[in-house]
């Protein structure tokens, strides 16, 4: 699957990237063109290459392999100051750990439909899930039959909550691996952040390139491997998707966009917790 939605993908991409070169300063009006025609030539490859491919040209329109370094240590440390409220909320629920975490995923760069605000995510962050696919009872089942979870990361600030989350699977007796991308992209973690974060408990895996774990062909391999998968992000979904995958993964994330709004009959922007039990 190239594209959920054809029309509607290009055009997130499009504004993305034009929101994106105005949020970071950038009034070149060649800037914008350069953008334009680029994206216009990614398009026959599909949704993931033309969003990453595009932010690559972002980055090279900087000068900057990074350009979103200070907001995302803006959004860890914001997020680090609400754990407490986490916990306090969750105490030893581990289920309610996934919905928070499902929750939290309203942490985005601009996009088609949908604009971040930090309001959001800390008064939003405790949220119910919408369940597809399985239920908390069965997950809790699911948990108590497995060993081994690998976990795919998103973006920086949620990220403190999928850290406090990966720690209570660790005190569960479960093996976790933990998947990132190797090169900035967007407010993305990077393996040598999640690995500087987590410590010796968890191996960390990276992609060694900007693109999602999914659409690395070298890593399928590894994640074939594991019991369960735990996936954060829209973006991670997207590229399950684009792939001929066979794998149990339980995605986390907000349904943001249309596409995936209409793909699941969901409220827009509600947090969702869906298996895709493939393997």
């Amino acid at each position: 699957m190239l594209y959920i939605e054809t029309p509607e993908c290009i055009l997130c991409a499009l504004e993305s990237r034009m929101q994106e070169l105005k949020k970071l300063g950038v009034n070149d009006i060649n800037a914008y063109t350069r953008i334009t025609m680029h994206i216009s030539s990614l398009i026959p490859r599909g949704r993931t290459p033309l969003f990453i491919e595009s932010f690559e040209l972002v980055t090279k329109i900087l000068g900057n392999d990074d350009p979103h370094a200070s907001e995302k240590r803006e959004l860890e440390d914001t997020a680090s100051l609400i754990i407490s409220n986490i916990i306090k909320d969750a105490g030893n629920d581990i289920i309610r750990y996934f919905e928070i975490a499902a929750a939290a995923n309203s942490v985005d760069v601009p996009m088609r439909d949908y604009q971040f605000d930090i309001n959001d995510f800390v008064n939003k962050l405790l949220e119910e899930a919408v369940w597809l696919n399985t239920s908390r009872e069965e997950l809790m089942k699911l948990l108590g039959n497995i060993k081994d979870v690998g976990y795919v990361l998103d973006n920086s600030g949620e990220f403190q909550v999928d850290a406090l989350l990966i720690r209570k699977l660790i005190d569960l007796g479960l093996k976790v691996t933990v998947y990132a991308r190797g090169l900035p992209y967007e407010i993305d973690v990077t393996a040598d952040y999640a690995s500087r974060v987590l410590g010796d408990r968890v191996k960390v895996v990276s992609t060694g390139n900007r693109y999602p774990v999914f659409y690395n062909k070298g890593l399928w391999r590894d994640l074939s491997t594991h019991e369960l998968i735990i996936s954060k992000g829209v973006g991670n979904f997207e590229a399950y998707l684009e792939n001929d995958l066979r794998l149990r993964v339980l995605f986390l994330f907000r349904a943001k966009c249309g596409p995936i709004i209409r793909l699941l009959r969901v409220p827009k922007n509600s947090p969702v917790i869906y298996l895709k039990n493939d393997g």
